[in-house]
């Protein structure tokens, strides 16, 4: 096989979903419980603070409990941010990790998904983190494929460097998302992250910039470099309230109390 720095495969597909594909929402189950919850709102940097937001944002995070409560700070979570643009459309944003089996690690599972009311573009990884050595080969480490009405295609991180990688993402979430869309997941890159809000323990984190890294596979030509980023967030003036209009498009259970808090 190739250096890891050649794409593993490229299909692209219909815009109907191929059946047999895993579902991302099968990886969390169980109880669930809501560990963090924060409104937000966007404007540009030069813009006063009394102006319209641009957009809206929420940071949600939701942990599942199927594990045992000694390893309650290893308990999946979906890493959740929730837009609403001032037209009324609404994006999900998540980085999320759910139920893995350490003895089938080869398996895929959930880790990047950006949602619209039409579509969904997903980053699902397998393997293990590591570089290549005499044990594991130049093929191995971790993996990702994505998977989105506009097509497949599987990498590994390295790949998202070349020209090739770069255009075939372009083409998949040209054929996922419409332009306009599209113009509206482009603005989120111009999210600057200078103050970066964190949940953070010793073996587990999630913050508001990772949420959006699947943007950053699905529109990779169209990330900024952080200084040319123009848009800020900051907390919204009025509570979260309740999460019922958001149920459906982020599949948000019912039932939400209070994640326990950690040792």
């Amino acid at each position: 096989m190739k250096a890891r720095g050649f794409v593993l495969a490229l299909s692209l597909v219909s815009a109907v979903v191929r059946a047999g594909e895993p579902d991302w929402f099968d990886a969390f189950r169980g109880k669930a419980y809501l560990q963090g919850d924060t409104s937000y709102v966007a404007r540009e940097k030069s813009a006063a603070p009394d102006s319209p937001p641009l957009f809206r944002l929420r940071w949600v995070v939701v942990r599942y409990g199927g594990l045992t409560e000694t390893l309650r700070e290893f308990w999946p979570y979906r890493n959740l941010l929730l837009v609403t643009m001032a037209s009324g459309t609404r994006y999900v944003l998540e980085s999320s990790f759910g139920f893995a089996d350490e003895k089938h690690l080869d398996e895929e599972r959930p880790w990047q998904r950006v949602s619209s009311e039409r579509a969904a573009f997903e980053v699902w990884a397998s393997g293990t983190a590591g570089e290549a050595t005499a044990d594991v080969g130049p093929c191995e480490g971790m993996r990702y494929q994505v998977r989105a009405p506009g097509g497949t295609v599987a990498f590994f991180m390295e790949d998202l460097g070349s020209r090739t990688m770069r255009a075939t993402l372009t083409e998949i979430t040209s054929a996922t998302f419409p332009d306009e869309e599209r113009r509206h997941l482009e603005a989120l890159l111009r999210l600057s992250f200078d103050s970066n809000p964190t949940l953070a323990t010793k073996h587990w984190s999630a913050s508001l910039r990772y949420a959006q890294l699947a943007l950053v596979v699905a529109m990779r030509d169209q990330v900024l470099p952080p200084e040319k980023r123009t848009l800020v967030f900051t907390q919204g003036p009025d509570a979260p309230g309740d999460l019922a209009a958001w149920r459906g498009l982020a599949r948000l259970p019912l039932d939400l109390p209070p994640f326990p808090v950690l040792p």
